[in-house]
């Protein structure tokens, strides 16, 4: 007589998954990584874009503090001549403006000149102070002797107005006078700066400063220097009317390193791709104005391409 088995009937095991399996897996992880990636770059980029106008706003408020301090806010051009040389009136004037009584035989205590000052060097000597002569560079802000405002000795200072990052400051035009950079990536050209004096930009050079090329502008050194601004960043054309007319402009180049042409932009419209005339393509030696579009400035909500 046969014994009936109870025990249930046993199913193969699988090995793995098969080739159409897998590759039916693979291609789905393609698809969402597609799918994400351009997200996680886009909210990388966005937050590298806000901490740099967060940046310029914190520039901003050093300004601020300076003015506060001393009634006016920086100069964006100064050539500072050898010790015991001339200075240009309009130099001086600029100086004067600050420090009343600064003694311009001895350059404020500096010791040292026979140099030029663009707007972003500027930038970072009016807000950081003098410099150390010490690698990495120190700002050690001003002398409060109304005489020697720029002697490097004395602990009854004023300022710096701005904590600038050592690592952050770079001589792009080899002039042994510092420039700040942003904090993008990799980033190799700097802040510009660019003041109205309270009235009016100006490109011209101080009548007897000796200079031919260099001013605000002049960032990377010669005016031929494809690198440097052309114009300030104006509302409209005609008649020619800035973008903060009466304060100062702050303007980081943006991921592509590059500041572009200036001229007319308006705030939450597309660069036009053309030169500053209008134009539809560039004339012979200019920027195609595509350069600015990721510029970032105190006067434009972000970039200057929305």
């Amino acid at each position: 007589m046969k014994r009936s088995s109870n025990q249930p009937a046993t199913t193969p095991s699988r090995s793995g998954f098969t080739l159409l399996e897998l590759l039916m897996v693979i291609v789905i992880i393609g698809i969402l990584m597609a799918l994400v990636l351009p997200a996680l770059s886009g909210a990388r980029t966005r937050a590298r874009i806000a901490e740099v106008a967060s940046e310029i706003s914190q520039l901003d408020n050093a300004i601020s503090k300076f003015k506060s301090v001393y009634n006016v806010e920086p100069p964006s051009s100064l050539y500072v001549p050898s010790v015991g040389g001339t200075w240009a009136a309009s130099d001086r004037s600029k100086v004067r403006a600050i420090w009343p009584q600064f003694d311009f035989a001895t350059n404020g205590g500096l010791g040292a000149g026979n140099f030029h000052l663009n707007g972003a060097e500027c930038l970072v000597f009016f807000l950081g102070g003098v410099p150390t002569t010490s690698t990495p560079r120190t700002l050690l802000g001003f002398s409060k002797n109304p005489r020697t405002p720029w002697s490097s000795t004395g602990t009854n200072r004023e300022g710096p107005f701005f904590e600038f990052r050592p690592d952050r400051l770079v001589d792009v035009d080899g002039d042994t006078v510092v420039e700040y950079v942003d904090p993008l990536p990799d980033q190799q050209t700097p802040y510009a700066y660019f003041s109205s004096q309270g009235r009016s930009y100006k490109r011209t050079n101080s009548v007897g400063s000796g200079l031919s090329e260099q001013d605000d502008f002049d960032i990377h050194g010669g005016n031929s220097n494809v690198l440097d601004f052309s114009a300030v960043y104006l509302k409209t054309l005609t008649p020619a009317q800035p973008h903060r007319s009466s304060g100062y402009q702050i303007i980081s180049p943006g991921f592509d390193r590059l500041y572009g042409l200036g001229g007319v932009y308006t705030d939450g419209t597309e660069l036009v791709n053309g030169d500053l005339n209008g134009n539809s393509i560039p004339d012979v030696g200019e920027v195609w104005r595509a350069v600015e579009a990721d510029n970032i400035t105190n006067f434009t909500n972000g970039l200057m391409k929305p």
